[in-house]
Protein backbone atom coordinates (compact mmCIF):
# COMPACT_ATOMS: atom_id res chain seq x y z
CA UNK A 1 0.00 0.00 0.00
CA UNK A 2 1.28 3.48 -0.82
CA UNK A 3 2.06 6.20 1.76
CA UNK A 4 -0.92 8.20 0.49
CA UNK A 5 -3.20 7.04 3.30
CA UNK A 6 -0.92 8.68 5.87
CA UNK A 7 -0.53 11.96 4.01
CA UNK A 8 -4.20 12.10 3.07
CA UNK A 9 -5.21 11.46 6.68
CA UNK A 10 -2.96 14.19 8.07
CA UNK A 11 -4.09 16.61 5.36
CA UNK A 12 -7.76 15.88 6.06
CA UNK A 13 -7.26 16.39 9.80
CA UNK A 14 -5.45 19.70 9.27
CA UNK A 15 -8.17 20.89 6.88
CA UNK A 16 -10.84 20.18 9.48
CA UNK A 17 -9.04 22.70 11.69
CA UNK A 18 -10.84 23.39 14.96
CA UNK A 19 -13.75 21.02 14.24
CA UNK A 20 -13.77 18.07 16.65
CA UNK A 21 -12.20 14.94 15.20
CA UNK A 22 -12.85 12.93 18.33
CA UNK A 23 -14.67 13.24 21.63
CA UNK A 24 -13.51 10.88 24.37
CA UNK A 25 -15.68 10.12 27.39
CA UNK A 26 -13.17 8.56 29.73
CA UNK A 27 -11.35 9.07 32.97
CA UNK A 28 -11.43 12.88 32.77
CA UNK A 29 -15.05 13.32 31.66
CA UNK A 30 -15.24 14.64 28.09
CA UNK A 31 -12.03 15.32 26.17
CA UNK A 32 -12.23 16.80 22.68
CA UNK A 33 -9.46 16.80 20.10
CA UNK A 34 -9.83 18.95 17.01
CA UNK A 35 -8.57 17.76 13.67
CA UNK A 36 -5.51 20.00 14.03
CA UNK A 37 -4.71 18.71 17.52
CA UNK A 38 -5.16 15.07 16.57
CA UNK A 39 -2.91 15.57 13.53
CA UNK A 40 -0.32 17.18 15.79
CA UNK A 41 -0.34 14.20 18.17
CA UNK A 42 0.12 11.80 15.24
CA UNK A 43 2.90 13.87 13.66
CA UNK A 44 4.78 14.15 16.95
CA UNK A 45 4.36 10.41 17.52
CA UNK A 46 5.69 9.63 14.04
CA UNK A 47 8.71 11.83 14.74
CA UNK A 48 9.35 10.22 18.11
CA UNK A 49 9.05 6.67 16.80
CA UNK A 50 11.32 7.47 13.87
CA UNK A 51 13.93 9.68 15.53
CA UNK A 52 14.14 8.33 19.07
CA UNK A 53 13.02 4.71 18.68
CA UNK A 54 14.40 4.11 15.15
CA UNK A 55 11.25 2.25 14.16
CA UNK A 56 11.60 0.63 10.74
CA UNK A 57 8.97 -0.67 8.33
CA UNK A 58 7.79 -4.17 9.29
CA UNK A 59 8.93 -3.75 12.90
CA UNK A 60 6.27 -4.81 15.41
CA UNK A 61 4.74 -2.40 17.91
CA UNK A 62 2.83 -4.13 20.70
CA UNK A 63 0.16 -1.98 22.31
CA UNK A 64 -0.32 -3.30 25.84
CA UNK A 65 -2.79 -0.59 26.77
CA UNK A 66 -6.48 -0.28 27.57
CA UNK A 67 -8.66 1.36 24.95
CA UNK A 68 -7.81 5.06 24.80
CA UNK A 69 -7.33 7.77 22.18
CA UNK A 70 -3.58 7.72 22.92
CA UNK A 71 -3.52 4.06 21.90
CA UNK A 72 -5.17 5.06 18.62
CA UNK A 73 -2.57 7.81 18.08
CA UNK A 74 0.27 5.33 18.53
CA UNK A 75 -1.33 2.89 16.09
CA UNK A 76 -1.79 5.61 13.44
CA UNK A 77 1.83 6.71 13.86
CA UNK A 78 3.18 3.15 13.68
CA UNK A 79 1.13 2.37 10.56
CA UNK A 80 2.38 5.59 8.99
CA UNK A 81 5.93 4.27 9.42
CA UNK A 82 5.07 0.91 7.87
CA UNK A 83 5.18 -1.01 11.14
CA UNK A 84 2.95 -3.85 12.25
CA UNK A 85 0.68 -3.19 15.23
CA UNK A 86 -0.36 -5.87 17.71
CA UNK A 87 -3.12 -5.18 20.25
CA UNK A 88 -2.51 -7.19 23.38
CA UNK A 89 -5.47 -8.93 24.97
CA UNK A 90 -5.87 -7.09 28.26
CA UNK A 91 -7.88 -9.95 29.76
CA UNK A 92 -4.87 -12.27 29.49
CA UNK A 93 -1.57 -12.11 31.31
CA UNK A 94 1.21 -10.73 29.05
CA UNK A 95 3.22 -13.95 29.25
CA UNK A 96 6.16 -14.70 26.97
CA UNK A 97 6.71 -17.93 25.10
CA UNK A 98 10.38 -18.89 24.86
CA UNK A 99 10.00 -19.37 21.11
CA UNK A 100 8.42 -15.97 20.49
CA UNK A 101 10.71 -13.33 18.97
CA UNK A 102 11.44 -10.39 21.25
CA UNK A 103 9.09 -7.49 20.46
CA UNK A 104 10.71 -4.45 18.89
CA UNK A 105 8.57 -1.89 20.76
CA UNK A 106 6.07 -2.26 23.59
CA UNK A 107 3.84 0.65 24.57
CA UNK A 108 2.37 -0.11 27.97
CA UNK A 109 1.00 1.17 31.24
CA UNK A 110 2.69 -1.74 33.03
CA UNK A 111 6.38 -1.54 32.04
CA UNK A 112 7.46 -4.10 34.66
CA UNK A 113 6.03 -7.14 32.83
CA UNK A 114 8.19 -9.88 31.26
CA UNK A 115 6.87 -8.77 27.86
CA UNK A 116 8.23 -5.26 28.38
CA UNK A 117 11.49 -6.62 29.81
CA UNK A 118 12.13 -8.52 26.58
CA UNK A 119 11.35 -5.59 24.27
CA UNK A 120 14.04 -3.57 22.54
CA UNK A 121 12.20 -0.36 23.44
CA UNK A 122 9.53 0.33 26.06
CA UNK A 123 7.18 3.32 25.88
CA UNK A 124 5.53 3.84 29.26
CA UNK A 125 2.25 5.75 29.34
CA UNK A 126 -1.03 5.69 31.18
CA UNK A 127 -4.45 5.76 29.61
CA UNK A 128 -5.06 9.21 31.10
CA UNK A 129 -5.83 12.10 28.76
CA UNK A 130 -4.26 14.99 30.67
CA UNK A 131 -1.31 13.21 32.31
CA UNK A 132 1.94 15.18 31.75
CA UNK A 133 4.15 12.14 32.42
CA UNK A 134 4.02 8.47 33.36
CA UNK A 135 2.61 8.04 36.86
CA UNK A 136 4.80 5.27 38.20
CA UNK A 137 8.37 3.97 38.44
CA UNK A 138 10.18 3.70 35.13
CA UNK A 139 12.46 0.73 34.53
CA UNK A 140 15.95 1.50 33.30
CA UNK A 141 16.00 2.72 29.67
CA UNK A 142 12.20 2.87 29.41
CA UNK A 143 10.81 5.97 27.72
CA UNK A 144 8.28 8.25 29.39
CA UNK A 145 6.29 8.55 26.17
CA UNK A 146 4.06 11.53 26.97
CA UNK A 147 6.95 13.58 28.32
CA UNK A 148 9.19 12.77 25.34
CA UNK A 149 6.67 12.99 22.51
CA UNK A 150 5.74 16.57 23.40
CA UNK A 151 9.24 17.71 22.44
CA UNK A 152 9.06 16.12 18.99
CA UNK A 153 8.69 18.46 15.98
CA UNK A 154 5.27 19.71 14.96
CA UNK A 155 6.06 19.06 11.30
CA UNK A 156 7.04 15.90 9.51
CA UNK A 157 10.73 15.78 8.72
CA UNK A 158 10.79 12.54 6.75
CA UNK A 159 9.31 10.82 3.73
CA UNK A 160 6.79 8.26 4.90
CA UNK A 161 7.02 4.65 3.71
CA UNK A 162 4.03 2.58 2.63
CA UNK A 163 1.06 2.67 4.99
CA UNK A 164 0.82 -0.68 6.81
CA UNK A 165 -2.55 -0.26 8.48
CA UNK A 166 -6.00 -1.27 7.34
CA UNK A 167 -7.47 0.26 4.21
CA UNK A 168 -10.18 2.87 4.84
CA UNK A 169 -13.72 1.93 3.98
CA UNK A 170 -15.17 3.35 0.79
CA UNK A 171 -16.70 6.77 1.57
CA UNK A 172 -20.47 6.91 1.88
CA UNK A 173 -22.38 8.93 -0.69
CA UNK A 174 -23.59 11.66 1.65
CA UNK A 175 -22.92 15.36 2.00
CA UNK A 176 -22.64 15.16 5.79
CA UNK A 177 -19.22 14.23 7.23
CA UNK A 178 -19.75 11.03 9.23
CA UNK A 179 -19.45 11.10 13.00
CA UNK A 180 -19.21 7.61 14.40
CA UNK A 181 -20.02 6.25 17.83
CA UNK A 182 -17.38 3.59 18.48
CA UNK A 183 -17.26 0.85 21.07
CA UNK A 184 -13.81 1.81 22.39
CA UNK A 185 -11.06 3.98 20.88
CA UNK A 186 -11.90 3.23 17.27
CA UNK A 187 -9.19 0.63 16.63
CA UNK A 188 -11.71 -2.21 16.44
CA UNK A 189 -13.46 -0.27 13.67
CA UNK A 190 -10.32 1.26 12.13
CA UNK A 191 -11.45 1.12 8.44
CA UNK A 192 -14.65 3.01 9.28
CA UNK A 193 -12.85 5.49 11.55
CA UNK A 194 -10.22 6.19 8.88
CA UNK A 195 -12.95 6.79 6.30
CA UNK A 196 -14.74 9.19 8.65
CA UNK A 197 -11.57 11.18 9.37
CA UNK A 198 -10.62 11.31 5.68
CA UNK A 199 -14.08 12.69 4.94
CA UNK A 200 -13.68 15.49 7.47
CA UNK A 201 -15.77 13.77 10.13
CA UNK A 202 -14.81 12.11 13.36
CA UNK A 203 -15.87 9.76 16.11
CA UNK A 204 -17.11 9.59 19.70
CA UNK A 205 -16.37 6.90 22.26
CA UNK A 206 -16.39 4.73 24.17
CA UNK A 207 -20.03 3.94 23.45
CA UNK A 208 -20.71 2.56 26.93
CA UNK A 209 -20.09 6.04 28.38
CA UNK A 210 -22.22 7.93 25.85
CA UNK A 211 -25.94 8.24 26.48
CA UNK A 212 -28.46 8.55 23.66
CA UNK A 213 -28.86 12.24 24.47
CA UNK A 214 -25.11 12.82 24.41
CA UNK A 215 -24.86 10.99 21.10
CA UNK A 216 -27.47 13.35 19.62
CA UNK A 217 -25.64 16.36 21.04
CA UNK A 218 -22.39 15.07 19.52
CA UNK A 219 -24.03 14.81 16.11
CA UNK A 220 -23.46 11.06 15.82
CA UNK A 221 -24.48 9.79 12.39
CA UNK A 222 -23.55 6.11 12.82
CA UNK A 223 -24.18 4.09 15.99
CA UNK A 224 -21.57 1.81 17.53
CA UNK A 225 -23.05 -1.41 16.20
CA UNK A 226 -22.69 -0.09 12.64
CA UNK A 227 -19.23 1.47 13.01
Amino acid sequence: MSPETSTQLLTALERSGPRPALAWYGEAARIELSGHVLANWVIKSIGHLHDEIALDPEDTVVLDLPAHWKRLVLALAAWSLGAEVTLLDRDAEPERDADDPDPRVVATDRPDTPLAADADEVLALGAVSLAPRFDGPLPALAHDWVAEVRSSPDRLGLDLPAWSGPAPEAPAATGTPPRLLVADDGLAAAPAVLAALLAGGGFVGPAAEVSAQRAREEGVTTPAEDA
